[in-house]
């Protein structure tokens, strides 16, 4: 309605119709910059969290878990059972296991 009038021919190399190759290309514009942002979110987001202050005397809640577990009930010894069907928590639980 506000732009000029468009010449709707086909294009010989591509096949497509002016409009439909406007539309392509308004696509992959909308495509790249989608693109662009999940990058810089992603970027800004590991930076944010690379910056903050952590402290490596938090307990480690596995830890707590396994030394406080109590075996009066079937269900105890299963719960154990299930934590050892995972090869790389036994891996990295194993002494305290």
């Amino acid at each position: 309605m506000f732009c000029a009038p468009l010449l709707n021919k086909k294009n010989s190399l591509t096949g497509l119709t002016r409009e439909d190759d406007m539309g392509a290309k308004e696509k992959k514009f909308i495509i790249e910059k989608q693109s662009e942002h999940e990058t810089f979110k992603s970027d800004y987001l590991n930076d944010y969290f690379e910056t903050l202050n952590l402290s490596s005397n938090e307990p480690d809640w596995n830890v707590m878990i396994l030394q406080s577990m109590n075996f009066k009930e079937f269900q105890d010894c299963k719960a154990l059972l299930d934590m050892l069907d995972d090869g790389e928590y036994v891996a990295k639980y194993k002494y305290d296991i």
